[in-house]
């Protein structure tokens, strides 16, 4: 297993905080390959997080979650592919995925409704700001991990003090600029762009982290953003350094829930769970054996370990280059099972009864222990198969 090396340390950290940005609700097939027998929705928060680097006096958001106007702003209806009906077997799901990720903005609106999937937003970004007194002038720019609608939010709040910050071959690509009505064909809107300097991101200079090639966005050691193309063409992560020797991992969307990237040689399924995932009439259980989800595991009918085999692999309708995706996740890993690393990926709901949200802090994540409270977590999405299981259903 090969060693992780982490930037050396230059006498700088960021401060972070989480930001709930609204969340989206929608059925696992659609997201996750092949899902586990009783699995059937996924709930996905849309995470924010306020980066502040108090020695520069710089704050940055990476990622805006979900706007509240989405409905009035997205593109006009297109004629075509209105009102798509999820077809049954899992091909037609992918395939109607990959359509979602490629078409105009509004056909992804109306695809989600037929869906039945539920977005929800009730502040945004801003108005949380706003509310804890942090003016929207002090925020320096604004990193967009790529240009899905539950990330982009609505940085026409912001004023144009305000950057923004968007991954490599943005410009080059129609589907992301320009923004629309200017662009017909955008998936953004273009007033994210009026009057404040978007700036690409150039890795042809970059160092390497980990096999990423990574920016050193504050040029002190203290953030860096890092080229994890693969989901998007534009998508990016990025890793903030909040004490001497430990970091926090943005994944965006690498992955869309734990599973695909846990368990793994680097991050094994342990003995013993705890906190345990399972209830007992609704009250807590301090310990599981791992082996009850050993047992359920997808990994078994493919012939591998079930210990260090993730539950699930990434779905090629998620991905505008599944190949890629695969590479990044893959360079994820060794972060993961870093107890130097906690890695948040944007969508990750098995955090939200572990994390404590803005206007309070994840810096010392490490301190507080979050990373082993919240790593098994995911696991009760899958309580549902245990009982199959015990009942001798599938």
């Amino acid at each position: 297993m090969a060693l992780l090396e982490l930037p050396d340390y230059r006498d700088t950290t960021v401060d972070v905080s989480i930001i709930y940005g609204g969340r989206t609700t929608v059925p696992a097939s659609y997201v996750v390959k092949t899902p586990i027998a009783g699995h059937v929705l996924l709930d996905m928060p849309c995470y924010s997080f306020l980066i502040e680097n108090k020695r520069i006096n710089k704050k940055v958001l990476f990622d805006l979650g979900l706007r509240k106007d989405w409905k009035e702003k997205l593109p006009p209806p297109s004629k075509q592919h209105l009102y798509l009906k999820p077809a049954s077997g899992y091909s037609s799901m992918q395939n109607m995925m990959r359509h979602m990720l490629t078409a105009i903005e509004l056909r992804v609106l109306n695809q989600i409704e037929s869906a039945k999937a539920i977005m929800d937003i009730e502040q945004d970004v801003a108005d949380q700001l706003h509310n804890a007194s942090v003016p929207l002038e002090s925020i320096n720019a604004i990193i967009w991990s790529h240009h899905h609608i539950d990330h982009t939010g609505d940085p026409s709040l912001f004023p144009s003090s305000t950057d923004l910050v968007v991954g490599p071959g943005f410009k080059r690509d129609t589907t992301t600029f320009p923004g629309y009505p200017t662009n017909t064909d955008a998936l953004v809107t273009d007033d994210a762009f009026f009057g404040r300097r978007l700036v690409e991101l150039d890795f042809s200079d970059a160092v390497t982290i980990g096999g990423f090639l990574a920016i050193d966005f504050f040029q002190d050691g203290s953030l860096y953003l890092l080229k994890s193309s693969g989901h998007t063409h534009d998508h990016i992560s990025a890793l903030a350094r909040t004490s001497e020797n430990h970091f926090i991992l943005l994944g965006g969307d690498i992955a869309h829930h734990p599973g695909e990237y846990r368990p793994t040689e680097h991050l094994p399924l342990p003995i013993e769970i705890s906190p345990s995932p399972l209830k007992e009439d609704t009250i807590s259980i301090s310990t599981c054996p791992g082996s009850i989800f050993e047992a359920i595991s997808p990994a078994n009918s493919r012939g591998s370990d079930a210990k260090v085999t993730p539950f699930y692999e990434l779905n090629a309708g998620m991905n505008e280059d599944l190949g890629d995706a695969e590479v990044a996740l893959e360079k994820m890993l060794p972060f993961d099972g870093s107890a130097k690393v906690m890695v948040i990926i944007a969508h990750d709901a098995s955090l939200l009864d572990v994390l404590p949200f803005f206007p309070n802090s994840i810096t010392e994540w490490d301190i507080q222990g979050y990373k082993a409270k919240g790593a098994w977590s995911f696991l009760k999405d899958f309580v549902g198969a245990i009982d199959r299981s015990a009942d001798g259903s599938t």
